[in-house]
């Protein structure tokens, strides 16, 4: 098992900063802002989030998570502002298997911009070349066809779809499709 450290990590038009409670705050907001189009994707999220003192405890479980090895939550910084724009989360860390699955979301009034490719291109780096990793997935709500682009930007391939997978925040039941990576082709890839 490879530890992350805590640390800023950069892209060219980001910031990708580890979980902080000075952020709990403005990670409230960025979540209700964005609420309508994280119903289907993210239900645990948003109750995790449903007020301030629950976003805190949110915050404080995702920096426990970071410390154990079990997962590395990342809160999204625009470089020209220092806003928080979004989260990317490496999770669901099997140390055995050497896998991963990733969750990401970017506020609204920041998506086709390539930011979430951008920061999912840094992250597969760090998966792949840091943390030893031999696979990395992605499981997407099958109507978010948005997603399913960005991850094939950054060179996942489709790998399944799973029938009435979860439900959402409204209680409805949703199917997902599952896009992945191996360390072989990423490596091809960026040759």
């Amino acid at each position: 098992m490879i530890k992350l450290h805590r640390r800023i990590i950069e892209t060219e038009r980001m910031y990708l900063q580890p979980y902080a409670l000075k952020h709990a705050d403005t990670l409230f907001h960025l979540i209700h802002k964005n609420k309508p189009g994280l119903l289907h994707s993210f239900p645990k999220l948003l109750y995790a989030t449903e007020n301030r003192d629950a976003t805190k405890d949110f915050v404080q479980q995702k920096i426990f998570d970071w410390n154990k090895n079990k997962a590395f939550a990342l809160l999204l910084f625009n470089k020209e502002n220092h806003q928080l724009i979004g989260h990317l989360n490496v999770k669901d860390i099997d140390w055995k298997l050497l896998q991963c699955e990733l969750a990401y979301f970017i506020d609204e009034d920041f998506k086709k911009q390539g930011l979430i490719t951008e920061a999912l291109n840094r992250v597969l780096k760090i998966c792949f070349e840091e943390l030893k990793l031999r696979h990395v997935s992605a499981r997407i709500v099958t109507t978010n066809i948005a997603s399913v682009k960005v991850v094939e930007k950054a060179g996942l391939k489709y790998e399944g779809a799973f029938y009435k997978d979860y439900t959402t925040y409204d209680n409805k039941i949703v199917d997902t499709y599952r896009y992945g990576i191996s360390k072989e082709d990423y490596t091809r890839k960026t040759k």
